[in-house]
């Protein structure tokens, strides 16, 4: 199940514009990866690209409902044709702005998406806590994977919002990684060693970077932005810890080089 789901434990500190920037640098070695929006309280990137809501998450879960059957291979199909392409190629399902047009969509995607043979990279946004009786599709979604980025500034109010939140996500035993972003007041390894959660790496402070990730055009040059140089290290030692599709099609080309406009 190569899925691997992002999220932040506090007011989001950039998952979208972080994820966004790790698909769009995922590694050639591998299949080109489906950006997901599974954020419940609705997705941004429909409106940061000027794309259309359709198709897109709903149209998916739609489809994934009427399918009595759903195996990996029929759902990278249904990925493909309910994805949109951003400059670049990166193929990207929208959602819906609207918590209340998320939640049925996400109940499906939380059965499903894990079981697809491609690299699915999942947008979940900012976690909700679980009642004492019912857990949330993010964490139902989260546990099938396996696998999950929190992301975090390097500041003690939101690492102490981690520190809160780990015993809920160990107790789903997956594996935990902490993706910083921009510099705070302690280093990688002082959170590795205080939370005892490896730091898969940083993404810096690039507004540059982030604008153009976040859907603004623009003639920079990938080599020029220092959050898609980052992104592109980051990228390859998540992937490290996928399991390998069983199909896809590689590409010859970077994603982040037309995904902002360079060579």
């Amino acid at each position: 199940m190569p899925l691997l789901p992002l999220v932040s434990v506090k007011a989001s500190p950039g998952v979208t514009v972080s994820a966004t920037a790790i698909a769009a640098a995922w590694p050639r070695s591998r299949p080109a990866p489906y950006l997901v929006e599974c954020d419940a309280a609705g997705g941004d990137l429909a409106a940061n690209f000027g794309l259309t809501l359709d198709p897109g998450l709903v149209s998916l879960a739609v489809a994934l409902e009427r399918n009595d059957d759903v195996s990996g291979a029929s759902l990278r199909d249904l990925l493909l044709q309910h994805s949109q392409e951003l400059p670049g190629g990166l193929r990207v399902v929208v959602a819906p702005t609207s918590p209340e047009e998320m939640r049925v969509p996400l109940e499906r995607l939380a059965e499903d998406l894990p079981r697809a043979d491609c690299d699915v990279i999942a947008d979940c946004g900012r976690l909700q806590m679980p009642s004492p009786h019912e857990t949330t599709p993010a964490l139902r979604l989260i546990q099938r994977a396996g696998f999950v980025v929190v992301v975090t500034r390097p500041v003690l109010a939101e690492l102490q919002h981690v520190h809160v939140w780990l015993p809920v996500l160990t107790a789903l035993r997956v594996q935990v990684l902490l993706l910083l972003t921009p510099k705070g007041q302690y280093s990688a390894e002082e959170i590795s060693a205080t939370l005892g959660v490896r730091v898969i790496g940083s993404l810096p402070h690039d507004t540059l970077g982030a604008s153009m990730v976040a859907g603004a055009g623009g003639p920079l040059l990938p080599r020029r932005l220092g959050l898609l140089h980052a992104a592109r290290g980051i990228a390859a030692e998540l992937a490290a810890e996928l399991p390998t599709p069983a199909t896809g099609a590689l590409v010859d080309e970077p994603r982040v080089a037309s995904l902002v406009g360079g060579t």
